[in-house]
């Protein structure tokens, strides 16, 4: 009986706080209405949610003729996230760094050039940020990297290759720890922002300067990852067979690459919309991709392509949402 009940509880806080989290400030009676609960139960769940800190008396305010009511607010920083996220900026490796509040506002943001990425490379970062910031509560990384059963076994930068990056950084500071590949984020970004969940199949397909191409695979309101989490590894693919040691980034090759995977992942997954994200290809490879349609089935198959320089926006955007649904917002 008793764990029913506590179930209950937890229910209702939860309803309670998502509400108050959307509204940002109410009194007691507006969040009665506002959830459905009763005045009592409200009274009973403010007590619990004022003495865990997630929620702050905030002023009175006017009630529409009686007495002033006490006003509640969220609390946007019981708990914070720490995102840090790699990308090619100008030809070099670059860490963003920040301080995420659960509405996913970067309270703190800094950026610096990685010379060398090793397993301990960020342990400065971490430390200097959990000091500032106690109530960061998870840690979250996006790089170009696939982790499959806790190791690195695909990784751009070589040094982390086959390393538990995860467990290193998780047993030194004691926090849940994230990872997540590049272009998978930025996808999940594209979508989150865009409203696109059930029912939309989007490819993202990435492709720096200085290293090879990657995809990300969204359907129905998610990645999909495969079997072991290396679906999107399209440098493997048959028709893409290229030593990407001595690759010399020749942009017309670039361009035919990108040209047959766009076609490939037409055929495999029919998708709504393939976002290219690029600084070298422009507008002109859709017509490429186009004119290679040769049939009324490829032309049918035909999604929309969206050329995008917003890699890092996109990429920022999906790893504050993957970060914030792992603190349960």
């Amino acid at each position: 009986m008793n764990k029913n009940i506590n179930l209950v509880k937890a229910g209702n806080l939860n309803i309670l706080i998502r509400a108050l989290k959307e509204k940002r400030v109410a009194t007691k009676p507006q969040l009665s209405e506002l959830t459905g609960l009763s005045v009592v139960t409200i009274n009973s769940l403010v007590n619990v949610l004022l003495n865990n800190g997630e929620i702050i008396e905030g002023d009175s305010l006017p009630s529409g003729g009686g007495r002033p009511a006490s006003s509640y607010i969220f609390n946007s920083e019981y708990k914070l996230a720490l995102v840090i996220y790699m990308n090619e900026y100008n030809g070099k490796n670059t860490a963003y760094i920040g301080v995420v509040n659960l509405y996913g506002e970067i309270i703190e943001k800094q950026e610096k050039i990685m010379t060398e990425i090793n397993i301990d490379s960020f342990d400065h970062i971490i430390e200097k940020m959990l000091l500032k910031y106690p109530k960061i509560s998870v840690i979250s990384f996006g790089m170009p990297v696939v982790e499959v059963e806790g190791k690195l076994l695909i990784s751009d930068y070589k040094e982390l290759e086959n390393t538990y990056f995860t467990s290193y950084i998780k047993e030194k500071f004691n926090l849940p720890v994230l990872i997540e590949n590049d272009i998978n984020l930025a996808i999940d970004g594209y979508c989150f922002s865009n409203g696109l969940s059930e029912g939309k199949i989007v490819i993202g397909i990435y492709f720096p300067n200085n290293y090879p191409l990657g995809a990300g695979i969204y359907i129905n309101g998610k990645i999909y990852k495969g079997r072991n989490g290396l679906a999107g590894e399209i440098k493997y693919l048959p028709h893409n067979k290229i030593d990407w040691e001595s690759f010399d980034y020749n942009i017309d090759k670039i361009k035919e690459i990108v040209v047959r995977t766009i076609l490939s992942f037409n055929c495999m997954y029919n998708p709504d919309i393939i976002v290219i994200y690029s600084e070298n290809i422009d507008e002109s490879i859709i017509e490429e991709v186009r004119s290679n349609c040769d049939s009324e089935i490829e032309k049918a198959m035909m999604p929309e392509i969206i050329i995008s320089k917003e890699i890092n926006r996109d990429f920022e955007i999906g790893i504050k949402h993957i970060a914030l649904k792992e603190l349960g917002f």
